[in-house]
């Protein structure tokens, strides 16, 4: 074996040829890459996060072939890592989204409710996506479709642009309806993908790098916005009944709000940022659509709380499928490792990077609940009592819903086996629920008392409607 050991003036200059050489080489190859920015060379990545707002997983074409239309987010899906398995911690927006941006779970973060006089706002002191990249130096907005997502809930914290597209200020939404409940107005709130992605796609353009972009998407919600006509008539036709045209006005919403994520996605190609940015994109929670006779949201069911999740980060394989059960509460913590930043050390969640990469690893356990019983704007209540007060807890073979405060009415599904959830097994399989009872019980998220020290009288009188208290 032979050792090169020159050294001296003759060493030196040729090591220094031989530098300027790569330096050229780089800078000709980086400056031959088609939208690419001087100004972003050796600069660290972009994140962009997506939240699809109460959309189901099912209709996604990269979950089900059958009823998905969504082209644009199966070609995310082949170009990066599409979890199978991704359980929210709720089925109301703004709960589901606090956990998003922080990596906690509800009861560590303190969003309980949509309203009430408390348990509503995520606490300045809990550390978010935004405020962890702001203080490192990342440009930060957020272009959002609806009040659910506004500063109202304390999201705006640690962003430069914070673009709510309310008609009302955030902290005036809320009004109380006659019959006790507090309401905001829906149809003057929200706004369709089409302006928030030209909203975001304008900031994205502008901004210097590296940014963080949260973009929220609301159109399947609700029919108050509908896409286009010519949209909204390919899945709708006048021979369905009323539930197939609520169900197919459902799937326009959710291929229009497709459409506007591809032109996002072709914004990033066309300024060169596609491969310099992490690409996260989540629902919040599903619908109901009737099954389990219920067609919203806010109860516990797998069409509320498992949701499509797909992540694109550089160096990441890519067109894999990860089957283990994630939870939403993984999201902050994958993100921060995967920009080299601290994770805090409170957070719950656990990096996907593992996972992603093909390597083993011991199996999660999903938290998520639903305080109905004291949001001031759960009208479920009405027509679901049993779901006034639910937990679950959920490892990757069997699925706990437990409600607290009533005797005999927790479940127990077999979620490999039946995964539409239609065979309680509470009965029969004790020590499966007994075990899951403990994780919940080492979760310590449950509520027993109404929000804040005032005690709305409404509440009282809901409470002692449905048997929780008597009269006074």
């Amino acid at each position: 074996m032979t050792t090169d050991r020159r050294c001296g003036a003759h060493a030196i200059c040729e090591w220094w040829l031989y530098s300027l050489l790569a330096v050229l080489v780089f800078a000709l190859g980086s400056g031959g890459c088609s939208g690419s920015r001087d100004d972003r060379a050796g600069t660290r990545l972009n994140l962009l996060l997506v939240t699809l707002d109460t959309t189901r997983r099912d209709h996604l074409g990269c979950y089900d072939r059958e009823v998905g239309t969504t082209p644009h987010l199966d070609a995310l899906a082949g170009d990066g890592v599409r979890f199978d398995m991704a359980i929210s911690t709720s089925a109301a927006t703004p709960i589901s989204h606090a956990t998003i941006l922080t990596g906690l779970n509800p009861y560590q973060h303190g969003v309980r409710v949509m309203y009430a006089e408390e348990g509503y706002r995520l606490s300045e002191s809990v550390p978010t996506l935004s405020t962890i990249l702001k203080q490192q130096s990342w440009q930060t907005g957020a272009f959002l479709s609806s009040f659910t997502v506004s500063s109202f809930y304390g999201f705006d914290r640690g962003f430069d642009e914070f673009d709510e597209g309310l008609t009302v200020p955030a902290d005036e939404a809320f009004a109380r309806r006659p019959d006790g409940f507090w309401d905001w107005p829906l149809e003057r709130n929200q706004r369709r993908s089409d302006e928030t992605t030209d909203r975001a796609i304008s900031w994205i353009n502008q901004t210097r790098q590296p940014f963080f972009a949260w973009v929220h998407y609301w159109d399947p919600h609700d029919t108050e916005i509908l896409p286009p006509p010519e949209i909204v008539s390919r899945f709708v036709a006048s021979h369905q009944n009323r539930h197939e045209q609520k169900r197919a006005v459902y799937r326009s919403e959710v291929y229009y709000m497709d459409s506007q994520f591809g032109r996002l996605m072709d914004a990033l190609k066309e300024q060169g940022l596609y491969d310099e940015t992490i690409i996260v994109v989540v629902s919040d929670h599903g619908e109901g659509l009737g099954d389990h006779g219920w067609w919203y949201h806010r109860i516990l069911y797998q069409e509320q709380i498992r949701v499509p999740m797909i992540m694109r980060v550089p160096g990441w394989p890519p067109g894999v499928t990860i089957r283990d059960l994630v939870r939403t509460t993984d999201i902050a913590p994958t993100v921060l490792e995967a920009l080299g930043l601290e994770i805090p050390p409170e957070t719950v969640g656990l990096s996907l990077s593992g996972l992603a990469h093909g390597r083993s690893e011991a199996p999660r356990v999903a938290y998520a609940d639903a305080i109905n019983l004291f949001d001031l704007n759960a009208t479920i209540l009405e027509r679901r009592p049993d779901d006034a007060l639910v937990y679950c807890a959920m490892n990757s073979k069997w699925k706990l819903i437990h409600r607290p405060t009533l005797a005999g009415k927790d479940e127990l599904y077999h979620i490999a086996a039946d995964p539409g959830e239609q065979v309680n097994l509470i009965d029969s399989e004790p020590a499966e629920a007994r075990e899951l009872k403990q994780e919940l019980e080492r979760f310590d998220g449950f509520i027993v008392k109404p929000f804040g020290e005032a005690r709305d009288p409404d509440v009282i009188r809901r409470l002692r409607s449905l048997g929780y208290i008597g009269n006074e």
